[in-house]
């Protein structure tokens, strides 16, 4: 099947369609909700949650843009909702005076070229949540700072300052493991 006729079947109801959608994109989507959701347990409902809504909306789906993108918009916005349901947006406005000019640098290109994707993965699963989130929505996920604030319900200067604040954390972490004290 391609994608374009298990959207329309989908669109149109059919339980095959949305068994195929779901078995090509599950893997991918269900990573990038534990991006944002910690706790398995909770994201796995929050998995769940995002088919929902997929399913509810995709007759919404136009085919302006790519469905891949689409989708993964719709399983963020699930996550961050989740967020902020349960009193955790992860964000909390913050001062940028106290950051250091040299912030901006983060760590050495060759400190990340020495770590793997999942040693890397693990130490951003360790910055503070909003940090990580803030991170993953403008790093990974590519939305502007202007749109990561719409998205967190904050200020355009905390989605720069946590951003900051990660990378920072993130050099001294790797940093820290590149470099251990004997």
């Amino acid at each position: 099947m391609t994608i374009e006729s298990i959207i329309r079947g989908c669109q149109n109801g059919d339980k095959e369609a949305r068994r195929e959608l779901y078995e090509r994109y599950a893997s991918a989507m269900f990573s990038l909700v534990r991006r944002y959701i910690r706790v398995r347990a909770a994201a796995e409902d929050v998995f769940h949650d995002g088919f929902v809504v997929l399913y509810t909306k995709i007759g919404d789906y136009r085919g302006e843009g790519s469905f891949e993108g689409w989708m993964r918009r719709i399983f963020i916005n699930t996550a961050l909702s989740h967020l902020r349901k349960n009193g955790s947006s992860g964000t909390v406005d913050e001062d940028v005076s106290d950051l250091p000019p040299s912030a901006v640098g983060g760590a050495p290109p060759e400190a990340l070229g020495r770590l793997e994707d999942r040693e890397l993965l693990r130490l951003v699963e360790q910055l503070p949540e909003g940090y990580q989130t803030v991170l993953m929505l403008h790093a990974v996920e590519g939305y502007s700072h202007a749109e990561v604030a719409q998205m967190l319900s904050i200020s355009e200067a905390t989605s720069r300052t946590q951003f900051l604040r990660a990378k920072m954390r993130l050099a001294a972490m790797i940093e820290s493991q590149n470099n251990p004290k004997r």
